[in-house]
């Protein structure tokens, strides 16, 4: 019996990492090389930083308005519980099981990656990646670059908050134009009854004196906008007049680069104290900016708006696609940043029960977060005279610089509650970047051992690359390039790359295999039955379905009229570019695969692998083969190889493989005498 277990993982690519090359197998370099949290609660509080960010703060309100308020937050809690919760459970567990980041943590169920020559396979670790986790790179990636955009622009307004007056609080500025106003009690104008005066609430009271007569607000553009539009982004009318990068956002952009540079560089042990305080201090300010809200005039219609669901709206596949790519946003699934986090846990940590804790905050902060933005979409629309269907439907991504500055400056000392609010936005943005940021030099570590001694070079590089790439969103075209790369990178793409992790886990690889996994970490299945439930029917029944719907509704991106520019639908050229970009953040999935495919293929026929007796042709035999365990899967550090993997591991060294370049036995790869058992064994999982 054990030998019919050990024969399934006798035939795959045989991969040694670079501690192990030269050494025997006892050796522990890689253990003392592998990074590791001091303390379980930095994990945590790094996950929560990780998962609770600008995503809730930022694109949860903005998605929330967009999709109709209470209609979206029906599809938003059922995915969260059929679709979020099982795939973030799976990226801790792989990544904690393994030890490994994104690029190589799939090849539990990926064919070798090689060259055949003669009779022998020379292996190269630099090719050494599944398509899965391929995918997830290049999705950080992207999202990664406009991320940090968004922590800019909070950036710019932190160190705009240093000033007696806030910048943004009143009109008269150089950027202001002749249909700036101020809304509610700061400003010139006074609305009771539906009319708004020129003058304020006190001269009304006098109305003779002062000459006060009725205007029309109309096409007014509050004060608070025109600073987002016109000073920081300088936004162009329309996509094709790009412009060059601007002096304000590229150096907001350069000094986010360097905090986030300077936070990772020493890899977890710095960002994990970091994350003490980018997952705590949010919390404060949001409830302080939620009480505050609530006072406001009209911020109870916007309320309303934002809890009582037009039903109508909810059996729309536009807000289910909606719901599900801010719950993968949000989490931060399909990003890699999850499994880059959890391998470098002790591999008995309970990540089950810190699951639980993170799922549950990141739920509820998004929810938690809305009632400050609605309350003042409520406040903004009866200043403009407007419905707040009708304001909240023009909303674009910079929604919460919008709604949160205009609440702050009604706020008493308001300069300081505004320092106090970027402040969090900050470190909101920065936990969630920090994590991305990993992926990409997790990855290259992997893939290019040498690295490891030398990180902080491979961290400077990734964010000196990033930058100068990035640079082109501080353009005055950047922001329509900003909503082009958000809809189509981490969108839809993110639910085809979940869809595979999920298809890989419990229909390739195993569900009771890789629950036996989980049981050796935590000397228990958790949540066996649910999972069960989910990764087999549920996630990837409902991701097919919107997806699908998603790809056939698909019509051009539409921005609203707001902040003084009309209705604007973006250029037939750049759908075009959209849909490029999202075929390229999922190519390297049906890519890699078919690749490994055909390079079994040939093998097999080359080395005259299949026997007479042997009931299968070899396409189907290439196929079972690329789908098997590559040699060395299983816990990467030594001394959590236990069990089937501590045999399993002696047998592969005990042949005597110490190098990537060294030639292997031919035996290893045929198996010889245990080959019709291995075929057969093959079946079973």
């Amino acid at each position: 019996m054990i030998n019919n277990i050990l024969s399934r993982f006798r035939r795959s690519n045989n991969t040694v990492t670079s501690s192990e090359t030269n050494a025997p197998p006892k050796t522990t370099s890689e253990d003392e090389e592998h990074h590791e949290w001091d303390r379980p609660i930095e994990f945590v509080l790094s996950l929560i930083s990780n998962s609770v960010g600008l995503g809730n703060v930022w694109r949860f309100p903005y998605l929330a308005a967009r999709s109709g308020g209470g209609a979206f937050l029906i599809p938003y809690f059922i995915l969260y519980f059929l679709i979020g919760a099982p795939i973030y459970y799976l990226e801790l567990a792989l990544g904690q099981f393994s030890s490994r980041g994104p690029a190589t943590a799939f090849i539990l169920a990926k064919g070798w990656q090689g060259k055949l020559l003669g009779n022998k396979r020379v292996l190269n670790p630099s090719l050494i990646f599944s398509g899965v986790g391929f995918a997830m790179i290049i999705n950080s990636v992207l999202c990664m670059l406009y991320y940090n955009v968004v922590i800019a622009w909070a950036l710019f307004y932190f160190i705009s908050s240093f000033r007696k007056r806030l910048l943004w609080s009143d009109c008269g500025h150089w950027w202001n134009t002749a249909l700036c106003f101020v809304p509610g009690d700061r400003g010139t104008t006074y609305t009771i009854n539906g009319t708004t005066f020129n003058c304020t609430k006190l001269q009304y009271q006098n109305i003779s004196q002062y000459h006060c007569t009725a205007i029309n607000l109309t096409g007014r553009v509050t004060a608070t906008e025109e600073f987002y539009y016109n000073l920081l982004l300088q936004k162009s009318k329309s996509f094709d007049d790009f412009g060059t990068p601007t002096l304000y956002m590229a150096l907001s952009l350069l000094v986010s680069w360097i905090i986030v540079c300077l936070c990772i560089i020493k890899g977890v042990k710095t960002s994990g104290k970091v994350a003490y305080f980018t997952a705590i201090f949010p919390y404060v300010v949001l409830l302080i900016l939620i009480i505050y809200t609530s006072t406001l005039s009209g911020a109870v219609d916007g309320v309303k708006f934002y809890i009582i669901p037009k039903w109508e709206l909810v059996g729309d596949f536009k807000t289910w696609q909606a719901a599900a790519s801010q719950v993968f946003f949000s989490l931060g699934l399909s990003f890699g940043s999850l499994m880059a986090y959890s391998a470098s846990n002790k591999f008995n940590n309970n990540f089950f029960r810190q699951m639980c804790i993170v799922v549950s905050c990141d739920c509820l902060t998004g929810v938690f977060a809305g009632f400050a933005v609605f309350a003042t979409i409520g406040f903004l629309a009866k200043a403009l005279n407007e419905t707040v269907e009708k304001y909240a439907a023009s909303s674009g991504p910079g929604l919460a610089f919008i709604t949160y500055p205009e609440a702050i400056s009604n706020m008493p000392a308001s300069p300081f509650f505004a320092i106090i609010f970027f402040l969090m936005l900050l470190a909101l943005g920065l936990g969630s970047q920090f994590a991305l940021t990993d992926v990409p030099i997790t990855s290259l570590v992997e893939l290019f051992p040498r690295l490891k001694k030398q990180r902080p070079i491979a961290v400077v590089i990734t964010c000196v690359v990033s930058y100068l790439i990035s640079i082109t969103f501080t353009c005055p075209g950047g922001i329509y390039f900003f909503e082009l790369l958000q809809e189509y990178s981490a969108n839809t793409s993110m639910l085809v790359v979940g869809f595979f992790e999920v298809i890989v886990i419990s229909y390739i690889y195993g569900f009771n295999r890789f629950m036996n996994d989980v049981q050796m970490m935590l000397n228990k299945r958790a949540a066996e039955y649910y999972l069960f439930l989910t990764w087999y029917i549920s996630a990837p029944l409902l991701i097919i379905i919107i997806t699908i719907t998603k790809l056939i509704s698909a019509e051009p991106i539409k921005l609203g009229a707001g902040g003084g520019f009309p209705d604007y639908i973006f250029p037939r050229w750049s759908t075009i570019l959209g849909w490029f970009i999202f075929v390229f953040c999922i190519i390297p999935i049906p890519l890699v695969f078919l690749v490994n495919y055909i390079k079994e293929c040939l093998f097999l026929r080359a080395e005259k692998r299949i026997q007479i007796n042997v009931p299968k042709p070899i396409y189907l035999h290439a196929l079972t083969e690329n789908n098997s365990p590559r040699e060395d899967w299983g816990p990467k550090r030594k001394q959590n190889q236990i069990g089937l993997y501590e045999r399993k591991k002696e047998a592969f060294y005990n042949h005597g493989i110490s190098s990537f370049n060294d030639s292997i036995p031919l035996q290893i790869l045929t198996g010889d005498s245990d080959r019709k058992k291995e075929l057969s064994n093959n079946e079973q999982y």
